[in-house]
């Protein structure tokens, strides 16, 4: 079990701070608007851990959040702050938000050939909530980002162990 209260780095260096040129930049993307402040009313997290044939890969800080001026961010209702994996949901209200508006935020593909660039592997994508393991067959995309569910996502070559990852809060 990795506890990540700390928000410290789970994982290796592989892409890029923040969101790529086509993804979140302050523009609607996957139907959500980039805000000068989060609301709170509905906060959760939900943890995404990347393996490259085996191996962690660090999710990347400030996805999500975009430059609106050379002043001032802007805050999609999903974000990054860290290295930790953890993907932040902060909304005005309660509502489903998935695994397919963070990779479109981040401006990377999630499909069973091209996983955020990583292509010709065999991809796996397995979701636990409480202690339970399944393995996502298809959509990945319409997977819903929970609290304190994590979504393992494995290429190349398989996992021998889905990570058990723990945080504070919601």
């Amino acid at each position: 079990m990795v506890n990540i209260t700390d928000n410290h780095q789970i994982g290796v260096d592989q892409w890029a701070d923040g969101a790529t040129a086509t993804g979140g930049q302050g523009q609607s993307v996957a139907g959500l608007d980039c805000l000068a402040s989060m609301p709170e009313t509905y906060h959760v997290h939900t943890h995404v851990s990347i393996f490259l044939n085996g191996q962690a890969l660090a999710f990347p800080p400030e996805v999500g959040i975009a430059d609106a001026t050379p002043t001032s961010h802007c805050f999609y209702s999903i974000h990054t702050h860290d290295k930790s994996g953890k993907i932040h949901v902060e909304a005005a209200a309660p509502g489903v938000f998935t695994l397919g508006q963070l990779f479109a935020l981040w401006g990377r593909p999630l499909t069973n050939t091209d996983v955020a660039g990583m292509t010709g592997m065999p991809v796996s994508v397995y979701v636990t909530d409480n202690g339970t393991v399944t393995e996502a067959i298809d959509n990945w995309e319409s997977i819903e980002l929970k609290s304190h569910r994590e979504i393992t996502i494995a290429v190349g070559t398989p996992i021998t162990e889905i990570p058990n990852i723990t945080w504070n809060g919601d």
